[in-house]
């Protein structure tokens, strides 16, 4: 999934939630929530916080589950973009940050910097997503991706 700003439609790219499709919401009515400078969770409404906030240079909202069994499980990239450590949860992941680090454009990396909010507009129930990556472009782009594994 990913959510490229200089799309049109960017909030289309909201994906199924729980294996169960949702409709899209109204715009304006996505929150967004991260962590301020002192550490404390932010919400504000996510049309303001996409112009106000460096989410590239922000701590995850949420930590990468460590999986018993699993080969492989969390780790850090290190940056020539940053000049800093970005966690990863899998190998896609890494992958994806490879790939971002060596984009020329790219000007910022970070992983699980927001938690968007919204209401399921057919259900009312509150529903969430924690893109994995976020990347800013020279130009003041900005990229939320999530980096799923493809199992064939």
């Amino acid at each position: 999934m990913i959510i490229d700003s200089s799309q049109d439609g960017a909030q289309a790219g909201l994906p199924a939630v729980a294996g169960s499709a949702c409709r899209v919401p109204e715009r304006g009515a996505v929150e967004a929530e991260f962590a301020g400078v002192d550490g404390t969770l932010v919400q504000r409404r996510w049309v303001e916080a996409a112009v106000a906030v460096r989410f590239e240079q922000l701590a995850p909202v949420a930590a990468f589950p460590v999986v018993p069994g699993r080969r492989r499980g969390p780790g850090w990239w290190w940056s020539a973009t940053t000049g800093r450590h970005v966690m990863h949860g899998s190998q896609a992941m890494c992958t994806h940050l490879m790939v971002l680090d060596r984009d020329p454009q790219v000007v910022g990396l970070s992983a699980r910097p927001v938690r968007l909010i919204w209401r399921d507009p057919d259900s009312g129930r509150a529903r969430t997503w924690v893109p994995q990556l976020f990347a800013r472009y020279a130009d003041g782009r900005a990229l939320l991706a999530d980096c799923r594994v493809a199992w064939p």
